[in-house]
């Protein structure tokens, strides 16, 4: 029986803007590859995919039975691995992961982007904060993409088992800045035809 890994998100389109390289990594070394959120749910090297109701806002109904349907779904599936991602995703796949965690699956969420960052709505931060402290204590690894939300996790004691910080998406603007008319002169004086 080969592993199974669950990745879940609010919207199915996540994983095709963000995920492909890792769920065909996963493919490759003969996982059996899993996904669940809403909307288009046809993308490449899924074995599974389950579409479920869930909402971007944490106020609509549909999330519970999104919550409901994910529970039973990591239940039947026993994963090795569950990495959720986006807010509500994150939010869903950490609660109905509980007993799942008890029995050995490690549950990775990727934060791309805390909704309450510097200059974010007080309201953010009265709802996604304590959100977020609580739900990284049912994290095996919080993953940041940014130094921002990396500062804030280790800073403000967020009791996920790791915490860890990648380089997010994008371009590093320093590494890449065009250079100005005397740098390209000089570059280009060292170079032989």
């Amino acid at each position: 029986m080969s592993k199974k890994v669950l990745f879940c998100a609010t919207i199915g389109i996540h994983f095709k803007s963000f995920h492909l390289p890792y769920l065909q990594w996963f493919k490759e070394r003969g996982w059996e590859v899993h996904a669940a959120a809403s909307g288009d749910m046809d993308i490449p090297f899924i074995d599974k995919a389950y579409e479920l109701p869930i909402q971007r806002s944490p106020l609509k109904m549909k999330n519970l039975k999104a919550y409901k349907q994910l529970k039973a779904i990591i239940e039947e599936n026993q994963y090795e691995i569950i990495h959720c991602h986006t807010p509500m995703g994150g939010v869903l796949a950490r609660l109905a992961a509980r007993k799942a965690r008890k029995q050995g699956t490690k549950v990775l969420y990727t934060a791309h982007g805390f909704h309450f960052c510097k200059g974010a709505p007080l309201l953010n931060w009265l709802v996604y904060y304590p959100i977020e402290k609580t739900l990284a204590r049912r994290t095996d690894c919080l993953i940041t993409i940014n130094e921002e939300d990396y500062a804030l996790a280790v800073n403000d004691r967020f009791k996920a088992a790791q915490i860890a910080r990648v380089h997010g998406v994008g371009v590093d603007t320093e590494r890449f800045m065009p250079l100005d008319t005397a740098s390209k002169r000089e570059k280009k004086s060292g170079c032989r035809l």
